[in-house]
């Protein structure tokens, strides 16, 4: 697939893909069993199939009993607030800043043990486990209403069509488990924990890459210091989404600016030329989501390891990362 982009990008470099920006608050909204406010920006639709990405607003105490996914990898990163996973044998307290991958085939629940509502993102790679809340949620305008509850029975039978099964719990966590999730764990970041790398007053920290996601996707959390920058790029067969944590950014996408501020969302097709750069004072906090998983391999190999203070040659980490992206499939 990704000789086939190359081969395409070299032949007739635009695409007829556009990138989508939703800003802070917008998306498609549902409210999930009555009280639980879901919205969506990207479906799959918006990235070719190749990842959703939502943020769930949960009530404290609600989260979803244990199920399993057949097709998907899931992950979640928490924003406000505290969510208790339990994933097979995996059982862990998320606060803000922490991230869970789960894998396909591993049952798993959560739940929401802040005092008030909790914020995570969330997302799937592929795309396509949106439509299972589209089709049973209710639309997102208004107040929420009261919590309502369905029969495992019931809510089985409508989510057979997005490879979801619902469960009761039982003494062995593993119980409902998939052959498709056989060898595998969820992997857990705590905040600050990563592979860290540096470049162009730039840090990239790795939260779950290509092998432990069975190379469905890639999350890196990336902090662009002041003055901060990334090369001009375009991809051979990586879609990217990029959800501002913190701070503000210039976005550059085919020749074109934008103004990204937190809680902004920008979904990025592969093929497309973009750039980004903090021309603040201060730091830009941004979680970029890939898919396929793999991106990993390019900053592993471009940056540096350690970090260099304010002596930071930003010509040479530019022409580094510019030198050796065409290797990884990431050409200027």
């Amino acid at each position: 697939m990704g000789r086939i982009h190359i081969e395409q990008l070299e032949q007739d470099p635009p695409v007829i893909r556009v990138s989508k920006l939703v800003p802070a608050g917008g998306g498609t909204a549902i409210w999930w069993m009555g009280d639980d406010k879901i919205t969506f920006q990207t479906l799959s639709e918006d990235t070719n199939g190749a990842y959703s990405f939502w943020i769930d607003e949960p009530p404290a105490t609600v989260g979803p009993p244990k199920h399993v996914h057949s097709r998907e990898e899931e992950g979640f990163y928490v924003l406000s607030g505290e969510a208790t996973f339990k994933a097979g044998h995996v059982a862990a307290v998320l606060k803000p800043g922490a991230f869970i991958a789960l894998p396909a085939g591993i049952p798993h629940a959560w739940t929401n043990t802040s005092d008030d509502l909790a914020k995570l993102i969330t997302f799937t790679a592929p795309a396509g486990n949106e439509g299972f809340f589209l089709a049973l949620g209710e639309p997102g305008a208004g107040p929420p209403g009261p919590r309502k509850t369905m029969p495992l029975e019931e809510i089985n039978r409508l989510t057979l069509r997005y490879g979801v099964t619902y469960m009761e719990t039982s003494p062995n966590p593993l119980d409902g488990s998939l052959v498709i999730g056989a060898g595998r764990s969820p992997s857990v970041s705590m905040p600050n924990e990563g592979d860290l790398r540096y470049a162009a007053r730039v840090v990239y920290n790795i939260k779950a890459y290509g092998p432990v996601t069975a190379n469905a996707y890639t999350l890196i959390e990336i902090e662009l210091l002041s003055g901060g920058s990334t090369p001009s790029q375009r991809h051979s067969a990586y879609e990217k989404g990029i959800y501002v944590l913190s701070g503000k950014l210039t976005a550059t996408i085919e020749g074109k600016q934008y103004a990204l501020a937190e809680g902004d969302f920008l979904n990025i097709p592969w093929g497309l030329t973009h750039s980004f750069e903090n021309s603040t004072a201060g730091s830009v906090r941004l979680l970029q989501l890939t898919t396929p998983g793999g991106i990993e391999d390019f900053y592993r190999a471009a940056c540096r390891v350690t970090r260099h203070g304010g002596s930071v040659d930003m010509e040479a980490d530019l022409e580094r990362l510019r030198t050796l992206g065409p290797r990884f499939g990431i050409f200027s």
